[in-house]
């Protein structure tokens, strides 16, 4: 098994060299959670969502069952991206969902 190294980075993220998808951060998703606090979960991404936003970086934002179980995602999220797209699926796993593949791939 390849062993980790310490070694800098070749370049820094930019905007134009990858993407942010925050998966379901919706409240039926965040209802099981114990390693973090609900609120702070919600507080941190809302955070990171300012900070996607305030730099420019592409967002990608998915739900799953939003309208017949998991609700709407955290308005932490959709105050920021009011306008963004979100893709909601069906299916549990967001990297085996056909149109956030497409999406993912149409960011570049």
């Amino acid at each position: 098994m390849a062993k980790a190294t310490v070694a800098a980075a070749a370049s820094l993220l930019t905007p134009d060299d990858h993407v942010l998808i925050l998966i379901d951060h919706q409240s039926q998703m965040a209802f099981p959670v114990r390693s973090i606090d609900v609120a702070l979960l919600r507080t941190n991404t809302g955070l990171v969502s300012k900070a996607a936003a305030g730099f420019a970086v592409p967002t990608l934002l998915t739900s799953v069952a939003m309208a017949s179980f998991s609700g709407p995602l955290f308005p932490e999220i959709t105050e920021v991206f009011a306008d963004a797209q979100v893709t909601d699926r069906t299916t549990m796993n967001a990297q085996e969902d056909a149109n956030v593949i497409a999406r993912i791939n149409a960011a570049g």
